[in-house]
């Protein structure tokens, strides 16, 4: 698929989309969504910026099908530590911080962990006190899922694990090959491959899932939200989510203020 018609045909099927339902919600003829599709029309930059706000892309993958019509990219993808982002930073750490004494994180596009605050680092503190063979890992769906991991602690964590991954799934439909390689490499660890066959896990509908944890003999519960980031024209910021780590019983919360 190289070029503009292919991938505007591959994201509008991926939609379920006819071409006339596109050309409706676009405002254009479905003879005109026909032509581009085919190559015989060139759209213009309005027109791929508007087809791209009604398929719901990802910023990066209008980017793509904004090269691909000859334009350039449109959405720019500045890194945390660039200068110009140093109040984005400034402004996320800031956040996390807010939320002490309970744990918080910030994590990017691939699930690597960009922010930790007080609070998370002293959670991890003791576990690596208290198991000696606890690794430290950047991104968290790998420390989740490694044998070492977070798994080590987790009281629940068959019913964490599948709800991670049918998230990973998930993102990975709406941008394919986004999770490919990830998901590849966690179905190497015990047990992941028969989550990702497992199909009768009813993940929950809540907008958040508790997370059980055994440190130190002490039984904690916490309800985790995540929470994404809209700008409108930056790429990093627009990827990055937030979780947050509430305590879900009162025990979870004394626990956290002894800390």
């Amino acid at each position: 698929m190289n070029t503009f018609g292919e991938q505007l045909r591959f994201w509008r099927k991926g939609r379920h989309l006819s071409q006339l339902d596109l050309a409706l919600e676009a405002n254009v003829s479905s003879k005109h969504i026909s032509f581009i599709e085919t190559g015989r029309a060139k759209p213009s930059k309005e027109m791929v910026l508007n087809l791209c706000e009604v398929l719901n892309l990802p910023f990066r993958n209008r980017n793509e099908l904004m090269t691909l019509a000859g334009f350039a990219e449109h959405y720019v993808r500045t890194p945390l530590s660039d200068t110009e982002r140093v109040e984005v930073a400034r402004i996320l750490e800031f956040i996390v911080a807010r939320h002490e004494p309970f744990p918080a994180i910030v994590v990017d596009w691939n699930w690597n962990v960009v922010i930790r605050n007080k609070g998370f680092e002293k959670l991890i503190g003791l576990i690596t006190a208290e198991h000696k063979q606890f690794i430290l890992h950047d991104n968290i769906a790998h420390w989740l899922m490694h044998p070492n991991g977070l798994r080590l602690v987790m009281s629940n964590w068959q019913e964490v694990a599948s709800t991670t991954l049918q998230r990973l799934s998930i993102e990975d439909q709406h941008a394919p090959k986004r999770h490919d390689e990830l998901i590849q490499s966690l179905s190497q660890y015990p047990d992941v491959a028969n989550l990702l066959e497992d199909k009768t896990h009813i993940v929950s509908t809540e907008p958040f899932i508790y997370v059980d944890f055994v440190i130190n003999g002490t039984a904690l519960r916490f309800l985790t939200t995540l929470t994404s980031f809209g700008t409108p024209l930056d790429i990093t910021a627009s990827e990055l989510l937030m979780e947050h780590y509430y305590p879900a019983n009162a025990q979870t919360e004394l626990f956290l203020d002894n800390l």
